[in-house]
Protein backbone atom coordinates (compact mmCIF):
# COMPACT_ATOMS: atom_id res chain seq x y z
CA UNK A 1 0.00 0.00 0.00
CA UNK A 2 1.38 3.62 -1.34
CA UNK A 3 1.98 5.56 1.89
CA UNK A 4 1.70 3.24 4.75
CA UNK A 5 3.12 1.83 7.21
CA UNK A 6 3.94 -0.93 9.20
CA UNK A 7 4.23 -0.07 13.28
CA UNK A 8 3.15 -0.97 16.34
CA UNK A 9 0.14 0.62 18.76
CA UNK A 10 3.12 1.70 21.37
CA UNK A 11 4.87 4.11 18.48
CA UNK A 12 1.43 5.77 17.81
CA UNK A 13 1.23 6.46 21.76
CA UNK A 14 1.55 5.97 25.19
CA UNK A 15 0.04 3.13 26.41
CA UNK A 16 -0.92 3.14 30.01
CA UNK A 17 -2.69 1.04 32.14
CA UNK A 18 -4.61 1.96 35.56
CA UNK A 19 -5.37 1.26 38.95
CA UNK A 20 -8.09 0.98 41.75
CA UNK A 21 -7.82 3.03 44.91
CA UNK A 22 -8.67 1.33 47.95
CA UNK A 23 -12.09 0.69 48.38
CA UNK A 24 -11.23 0.53 52.26
CA UNK A 25 -10.71 4.00 52.67
CA UNK A 26 -13.48 6.76 52.08
CA UNK A 27 -11.66 9.43 51.37
CA UNK A 28 -10.40 7.80 48.02
CA UNK A 29 -14.45 7.83 47.33
CA UNK A 30 -16.48 10.32 48.80
CA UNK A 31 -16.44 13.60 47.39
CA UNK A 32 -14.69 12.73 44.36
CA UNK A 33 -14.33 14.69 41.46
CA UNK A 34 -12.19 13.00 39.36
CA UNK A 35 -13.90 10.28 36.41
CA UNK A 36 -12.48 7.12 37.14
CA UNK A 37 -13.92 4.63 34.50
CA UNK A 38 -14.50 0.98 34.64
CA UNK A 39 -14.90 -1.95 32.24
CA UNK A 40 -18.27 -2.10 33.51
CA UNK A 41 -19.14 1.71 32.42
CA UNK A 42 -18.47 0.66 28.66
CA UNK A 43 -21.13 -2.26 29.02
CA UNK A 44 -23.87 -1.85 26.72
CA UNK A 45 -22.68 1.69 25.70
CA UNK A 46 -22.59 2.78 22.40
CA UNK A 47 -21.49 5.67 22.11
CA UNK A 48 -17.43 6.81 21.33
CA UNK A 49 -17.06 9.14 24.25
CA UNK A 50 -16.90 8.89 27.45
CA UNK A 51 -16.83 11.51 30.22
CA UNK A 52 -17.84 10.17 33.61
CA UNK A 53 -18.48 7.04 35.03
CA UNK A 54 -20.64 5.27 37.87
CA UNK A 55 -18.02 6.16 40.18
CA UNK A 56 -15.46 8.99 40.72
CA UNK A 57 -12.22 9.33 42.58
CA UNK A 58 -10.58 12.12 44.39
CA UNK A 59 -7.25 13.36 43.80
CA UNK A 60 -6.08 11.46 47.61
CA UNK A 61 -7.60 8.31 45.74
CA UNK A 62 -5.32 8.93 42.08
CA UNK A 63 -2.27 9.67 44.80
CA UNK A 64 -2.65 6.48 46.56
CA UNK A 65 -2.40 4.17 43.84
CA UNK A 66 -0.74 3.44 40.29
CA UNK A 67 -3.23 5.14 38.40
CA UNK A 68 -2.96 8.12 36.20
CA UNK A 69 -4.73 11.11 34.98
CA UNK A 70 -5.13 10.74 31.08
CA UNK A 71 -5.73 13.62 28.71
CA UNK A 72 -8.75 14.17 26.33
CA UNK A 73 -8.85 11.78 23.82
CA UNK A 74 -6.99 9.23 24.87
CA UNK A 75 -8.93 6.06 23.66
CA UNK A 76 -9.35 3.78 26.14
CA UNK A 77 -9.46 -0.12 25.55
CA UNK A 78 -10.49 -2.65 28.40
CA UNK A 79 -7.60 -5.59 28.34
CA UNK A 80 -9.11 -7.60 30.94
CA UNK A 81 -12.14 -9.77 30.19
CA UNK A 82 -14.28 -8.46 28.41
CA UNK A 83 -11.55 -7.76 26.10
CA UNK A 84 -12.20 -4.83 23.63
CA UNK A 85 -14.53 -2.56 24.65
CA UNK A 86 -13.25 0.88 22.69
CA UNK A 87 -13.98 4.46 24.17
CA UNK A 88 -12.93 8.14 23.57
CA UNK A 89 -12.29 10.06 26.84
CA UNK A 90 -14.09 13.30 26.44
CA UNK A 91 -12.31 15.14 29.45
CA UNK A 92 -9.30 14.37 31.59
CA UNK A 93 -9.88 10.95 33.35
CA UNK A 94 -8.60 7.46 34.95
CA UNK A 95 -9.35 4.06 34.87
CA UNK A 96 -9.16 1.24 36.73
CA UNK A 97 -6.64 -1.73 36.13
CA UNK A 98 -8.81 -3.39 33.24
CA UNK A 99 -7.65 -0.85 30.67
CA UNK A 100 -4.63 -0.48 28.75
CA UNK A 101 -5.42 3.19 27.25
CA UNK A 102 -3.48 5.26 24.44
CA UNK A 103 -2.60 8.57 24.90
CA UNK A 104 -2.27 9.35 21.09
CA UNK A 105 0.94 10.56 19.92
CA UNK A 106 0.65 14.18 17.77
CA UNK A 107 1.54 12.66 14.61
CA UNK A 108 -1.95 10.42 15.35
CA UNK A 109 -5.24 11.12 14.79
CA UNK A 110 -6.99 10.13 17.97
CA UNK A 111 -10.28 9.00 16.23
CA UNK A 112 -8.56 7.05 13.64
CA UNK A 113 -6.79 5.45 16.63
CA UNK A 114 -10.22 4.74 17.51
CA UNK A 115 -11.42 3.14 14.84
CA UNK A 116 -7.59 1.41 14.79
CA UNK A 117 -8.17 -0.73 17.86
CA UNK A 118 -12.04 -1.25 17.15
CA UNK A 119 -10.97 -2.80 13.71
CA UNK A 120 -7.79 -4.83 15.45
CA UNK A 121 -9.56 -5.87 18.37
CA UNK A 122 -10.55 -9.58 17.93
CA UNK A 123 -6.44 -9.70 16.86
CA UNK A 124 -5.34 -8.06 20.22
CA UNK A 125 -8.27 -10.13 22.14
CA UNK A 126 -6.62 -13.27 20.92
CA UNK A 127 -2.96 -12.02 22.10
CA UNK A 128 -4.38 -11.77 26.02
CA UNK A 129 -3.37 -14.81 27.97
CA UNK A 130 -3.46 -15.99 31.65
CA UNK A 131 -5.69 -19.36 33.03
CA UNK A 132 -8.22 -17.32 35.40
CA UNK A 133 -9.41 -15.12 32.90
CA UNK A 134 -7.40 -13.54 29.54
CA UNK A 135 -5.63 -10.06 30.19
CA UNK A 136 -3.60 -8.33 27.52
CA UNK A 137 -0.90 -6.91 29.27
CA UNK A 138 0.80 -3.40 28.44
CA UNK A 139 3.97 -4.65 27.21
CA UNK A 140 1.58 -7.20 24.43
CA UNK A 141 -0.39 -3.95 23.71
CA UNK A 142 2.60 -1.90 22.96
CA UNK A 143 4.71 -4.34 20.50
CA UNK A 144 0.99 -5.29 18.69
CA UNK A 145 1.94 -4.40 14.70
CA UNK A 146 -0.60 -2.32 12.67
CA UNK A 147 -0.29 -0.72 9.58
CA UNK A 148 -1.54 2.80 9.54
CA UNK A 149 -1.00 5.69 7.06
CA UNK A 150 1.86 7.65 7.35
CA UNK A 151 0.21 11.41 6.77
CA UNK A 152 -2.10 12.12 9.65
CA UNK A 153 -4.35 14.22 7.00
CA UNK A 154 -5.03 10.92 5.98
CA UNK A 155 -6.04 9.21 8.84
CA UNK A 156 -8.50 12.09 9.60
CA UNK A 157 -9.89 11.55 6.29
CA UNK A 158 -10.50 8.24 7.09
CA UNK A 159 -12.06 8.73 10.36
CA UNK A 160 -14.45 11.32 9.21
CA UNK A 161 -15.66 8.74 6.56
CA UNK A 162 -16.28 6.74 9.76
CA UNK A 163 -17.34 9.43 11.91
CA UNK A 164 -19.89 10.92 10.10
CA UNK A 165 -21.99 7.43 9.77
CA UNK A 166 -21.37 7.57 14.05
CA UNK A 167 -22.28 11.21 14.48
CA UNK A 168 -25.55 10.45 13.09
CA UNK A 169 -25.87 7.26 14.94
CA UNK A 170 -25.55 9.39 17.84
CA UNK A 171 -27.56 11.95 17.20
CA UNK A 172 -30.33 9.72 16.16
CA UNK A 173 -29.76 8.26 19.99
CA UNK A 174 -29.46 11.57 21.54
CA UNK A 175 -32.77 12.42 19.83
CA UNK A 176 -34.40 9.07 20.95
CA UNK A 177 -33.09 9.58 24.60
CA UNK A 178 -35.23 12.61 24.27
CA UNK A 179 -38.51 11.42 22.87
CA UNK A 180 -38.43 8.65 25.84
CA UNK A 181 -38.13 11.74 28.07
CA UNK A 182 -40.75 13.12 26.85
CA UNK A 183 -43.09 9.85 26.65
CA UNK A 184 -42.03 9.78 30.47
CA UNK A 185 -42.62 13.64 31.53
CA UNK A 186 -46.42 13.01 30.16
CA UNK A 187 -46.70 9.75 31.97
CA UNK A 188 -45.98 11.55 34.83
CA UNK A 189 -48.23 14.16 34.10
CA UNK A 190 -51.25 12.00 33.78
CA UNK A 191 -50.22 8.61 36.03
CA UNK A 192 -48.00 10.61 39.02
CA UNK A 193 -49.41 13.93 38.96
CA UNK A 194 -53.05 13.77 37.75
CA UNK A 195 -52.78 17.20 35.51
CA UNK A 196 -55.43 16.68 33.00
CA UNK A 197 -58.05 15.61 36.02
CA UNK A 198 -57.04 18.97 38.34
CA UNK A 199 -54.68 16.98 40.66
CA UNK A 200 -57.24 14.39 41.79
CA UNK A 201 -56.92 10.63 40.79
CA UNK A 202 -60.21 9.94 38.57
CA UNK A 203 -63.03 7.59 40.26
CA UNK A 204 -63.09 5.15 37.57
CA UNK A 205 -59.74 4.44 37.86
CA UNK A 206 -59.19 1.07 39.65
CA UNK A 207 -56.34 -0.59 41.95
CA UNK A 208 -55.47 -3.42 40.05
CA UNK A 209 -52.00 -5.88 39.37
CA UNK A 210 -49.85 -6.76 36.29
CA UNK A 211 -52.22 -9.76 35.46
CA UNK A 212 -55.39 -7.34 34.74
CA UNK A 213 -53.73 -5.28 32.62
CA UNK A 214 -52.43 -8.25 30.55
CA UNK A 215 -54.02 -10.68 27.83
CA UNK A 216 -51.68 -13.15 29.07
CA UNK A 217 -47.89 -12.56 31.16
CA UNK A 218 -45.95 -15.11 29.14
CA UNK A 219 -42.34 -16.37 31.00
CA UNK A 220 -40.09 -17.28 28.21
CA UNK A 221 -38.63 -20.56 27.48
CA UNK A 222 -35.00 -21.36 25.25
CA UNK A 223 -36.22 -24.39 22.95
CA UNK A 224 -33.53 -26.77 23.44
CA UNK A 225 -29.65 -26.19 21.63
CA UNK A 226 -29.11 -30.09 20.62
CA UNK A 227 -31.71 -29.71 17.84
CA UNK A 228 -29.82 -27.52 15.58
CA UNK A 229 -33.00 -26.89 13.19
CA UNK A 230 -34.80 -24.64 16.35
CA UNK A 231 -32.00 -21.67 15.57
CA UNK A 232 -31.74 -19.78 12.53
CA UNK A 233 -32.70 -16.41 11.27
CA UNK A 234 -36.42 -16.44 11.16
CA UNK A 235 -37.82 -15.48 14.69
CA UNK A 236 -36.06 -12.73 17.16
CA UNK A 237 -34.93 -14.90 20.16
CA UNK A 238 -34.69 -12.31 23.28
CA UNK A 239 -32.38 -12.09 25.83
CA UNK A 240 -30.93 -9.49 28.14
CA UNK A 241 -28.15 -8.45 26.87
CA UNK A 242 -30.45 -7.29 23.41
CA UNK A 243 -32.36 -5.26 26.38
CA UNK A 244 -29.78 -3.07 27.22
CA UNK A 245 -29.74 0.55 26.04
CA UNK A 246 -32.88 -0.40 23.93
CA UNK A 247 -36.68 1.29 24.02
CA UNK A 248 -37.31 -1.39 21.47
CA UNK A 249 -35.58 -5.07 20.35
CA UNK A 250 -35.25 -4.36 16.71
CA UNK A 251 -32.47 -7.08 16.48
CA UNK A 252 -31.07 -9.51 18.38
CA UNK A 253 -27.81 -11.66 18.96
CA UNK A 254 -29.35 -15.04 18.49
CA UNK A 255 -32.60 -15.62 16.14
CA UNK A 256 -35.22 -18.78 16.02
CA UNK A 257 -36.14 -20.44 13.02
CA UNK A 258 -39.83 -20.70 12.01
CA UNK A 259 -39.36 -24.68 13.23
CA UNK A 260 -38.33 -23.39 16.55
CA UNK A 261 -40.86 -20.61 17.44
CA UNK A 262 -43.58 -23.08 16.24
CA UNK A 263 -41.96 -26.03 18.97
CA UNK A 264 -43.22 -23.31 21.32
CA UNK A 265 -45.53 -21.55 19.71
CA UNK A 266 -47.60 -20.79 23.03
CA UNK A 267 -44.27 -18.95 23.58
CA UNK A 268 -43.94 -16.46 20.80
CA UNK A 269 -45.10 -12.35 21.41
CA UNK A 270 -46.56 -10.05 18.91
CA UNK A 271 -45.57 -6.14 18.22
CA UNK A 272 -46.03 -4.04 21.26
CA UNK A 273 -45.24 -6.37 23.89
CA UNK A 274 -43.27 -5.15 26.88
CA UNK A 275 -40.33 -7.30 28.11
CA UNK A 276 -39.23 -7.37 31.58
CA UNK A 277 -35.70 -8.56 33.24
CA UNK A 278 -36.83 -10.90 36.44
CA UNK A 279 -33.97 -13.41 36.86
CA UNK A 280 -30.13 -11.84 36.94
CA UNK A 281 -29.97 -8.35 35.93
CA UNK A 282 -33.78 -7.40 36.63
CA UNK A 283 -35.88 -4.29 35.75
CA UNK A 284 -35.06 -3.77 32.47
CA UNK A 285 -37.63 -2.93 30.40
CA UNK A 286 -38.51 -2.98 26.14
CA UNK A 287 -40.99 -2.63 23.64
CA UNK A 288 -40.91 -5.89 21.36
CA UNK A 289 -40.74 -4.14 17.86
CA UNK A 290 -41.77 -7.89 15.74
CA UNK A 291 -42.77 -11.25 16.52
CA UNK A 292 -40.18 -13.10 19.14
CA UNK A 293 -39.86 -14.70 21.71
CA UNK A 294 -37.66 -14.52 24.96
CA UNK A 295 -35.41 -16.65 27.18
CA UNK A 296 -36.93 -17.78 30.48
CA UNK A 297 -34.97 -14.74 32.42
CA UNK A 298 -37.86 -12.50 30.93
CA UNK A 299 -41.53 -12.20 31.49
CA UNK A 300 -43.34 -10.65 28.93
CA UNK A 301 -46.75 -8.49 28.84
CA UNK A 302 -49.02 -8.85 26.33
CA UNK A 303 -51.72 -6.11 27.14
CA UNK A 304 -55.28 -6.43 26.90
CA UNK A 305 -57.24 -5.30 23.79
CA UNK A 306 -57.78 -1.49 23.64
CA UNK A 307 -55.01 -0.96 26.73
CA UNK A 308 -51.88 1.11 25.96
CA UNK A 309 -48.80 -0.58 25.62
CA UNK A 310 -46.69 2.30 25.82
CA UNK A 311 -48.54 3.19 29.27
CA UNK A 312 -47.88 -0.40 30.36
CA UNK A 313 -44.29 -0.16 29.44
CA UNK A 314 -43.62 3.41 31.02
CA UNK A 315 -45.34 1.73 34.31
CA UNK A 316 -42.65 -0.87 34.21
CA UNK A 317 -40.41 1.45 33.86
CA UNK A 318 -41.02 3.07 37.38
CA UNK A 319 -41.39 -0.45 38.73
CA UNK A 320 -37.99 -1.38 38.18
CA UNK A 321 -36.64 -1.26 41.47
CA UNK A 322 -39.84 -2.67 42.88
CA UNK A 323 -39.11 -5.60 40.41
CA UNK A 324 -35.59 -6.02 41.55
CA UNK A 325 -36.23 -5.80 44.96
CA UNK A 326 -38.92 -8.11 44.85
CA UNK A 327 -36.58 -11.00 43.03
CA UNK A 328 -33.86 -10.60 45.57
CA UNK A 329 -35.47 -12.48 48.91
CA UNK A 330 -32.66 -12.75 50.44
CA UNK A 331 -30.70 -14.32 47.24
CA UNK A 332 -27.67 -13.10 45.97
CA UNK A 333 -29.59 -13.76 42.32
CA UNK A 334 -32.09 -11.37 41.59
CA UNK A 335 -34.92 -14.01 40.56
CA UNK A 336 -38.94 -12.98 40.47
CA UNK A 337 -41.12 -15.57 39.06
CA UNK A 338 -44.30 -15.58 36.59
CA UNK A 339 -46.63 -15.73 39.58
CA UNK A 340 -44.76 -12.99 41.76
CA UNK A 341 -44.72 -10.73 38.70
CA UNK A 342 -48.09 -10.95 37.79
CA UNK A 343 -49.05 -9.75 41.37
CA UNK A 344 -47.37 -6.75 41.53
CA UNK A 345 -49.22 -3.99 42.25
CA UNK A 346 -50.58 -1.28 39.20
CA UNK A 347 -53.05 1.56 38.47
CA UNK A 348 -55.91 0.66 35.89
CA UNK A 349 -56.57 3.67 34.30
CA UNK A 350 -60.00 3.88 32.27
CA UNK A 351 -60.23 2.40 28.58
CA UNK A 352 -61.00 6.40 27.32
CA UNK A 353 -58.06 7.22 29.19
CA UNK A 354 -55.40 5.04 28.26
CA UNK A 355 -56.58 5.84 24.50
CA UNK A 356 -56.22 9.79 24.84
CA UNK A 357 -52.86 8.76 26.60
CA UNK A 358 -51.99 6.39 24.04
CA UNK A 359 -52.42 8.72 21.29
CA UNK A 360 -49.75 11.46 22.61
CA UNK A 361 -47.32 9.47 23.03
CA UNK A 362 -47.48 6.75 20.22
CA UNK A 363 -46.12 8.86 17.51
CA UNK A 364 -42.82 9.64 20.31
CA UNK A 365 -42.55 5.45 20.16
CA UNK A 366 -42.93 5.62 16.29
CA UNK A 367 -40.03 8.21 16.26
CA UNK A 368 -38.33 5.79 18.28
CA UNK A 369 -38.55 3.26 16.53
CA UNK A 370 -37.45 4.42 13.30
CA UNK A 371 -34.47 6.02 14.63
CA UNK A 372 -33.55 2.73 16.05
CA UNK A 373 -34.16 0.97 12.85
CA UNK A 374 -32.09 3.71 10.78
CA UNK A 375 -29.08 2.89 13.43
CA UNK A 376 -28.87 -0.75 12.76
CA UNK A 377 -28.61 0.75 8.73
CA UNK A 378 -25.79 2.43 9.59
CA UNK A 379 -24.22 0.48 11.76
CA UNK A 380 -24.22 -2.20 9.53
CA UNK A 381 -22.91 0.17 6.68
CA UNK A 382 -20.10 1.49 9.16
CA UNK A 383 -18.85 -2.16 9.98
CA UNK A 384 -18.91 -2.77 5.97
CA UNK A 385 -16.41 -0.06 5.38
CA UNK A 386 -14.22 -0.16 8.54
CA UNK A 387 -12.37 -2.90 7.23
CA UNK A 388 -12.33 -1.82 3.56
CA UNK A 389 -11.09 1.92 4.97
CA UNK A 390 -8.76 0.42 7.81
CA UNK A 391 -6.82 -1.73 5.54
CA UNK A 392 -6.45 0.31 2.86
CA UNK A 393 -8.30 -1.19 0.60
CA UNK A 394 -10.41 1.99 0.27
CA UNK A 395 -8.28 4.75 -1.08
CA UNK A 396 -9.55 8.24 0.63
CA UNK A 397 -6.28 10.25 0.07
CA UNK A 398 -8.16 12.35 -2.93
CA UNK A 399 -11.20 12.84 -1.11
CA UNK A 400 -12.15 16.15 0.08
CA UNK A 401 -13.40 16.34 3.36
Amino acid sequence: MTNWKICTIGDLGMVIGGATPSTKAAENYDGGTIAWITPKDLAGFSGRFISYGERNITKQGLKSCSAKLMPKHTVLFSSRAPIGYIAIANQELCTNQGFKSVVPNDDTDYKFLYYLLKYNKNKIENLGSGTTFKEVSGSTMRDIEVSVPTSIEEQRKIASVLSLLDDKIEKNASINKNLEQQAQAIFKSWFLDYKPFNGVRPIDWINGTIDDLAKEVVCGKTPSTKVKEYYGSDVPFIKIPDMHGNTYVVTTEQYLSNYGAASQAKKTLPPNSICVSCIGTAGLVTLVASKSQTNQQINAIVPKDKYSPFYIYLLMQTLSEVINKLGQSGSTIVNLNKTQFEKIKAIIPSITDMKTFDALVSPLFALILENQKENIRLSSLRNTLLPKLMSGELDVSNLDL
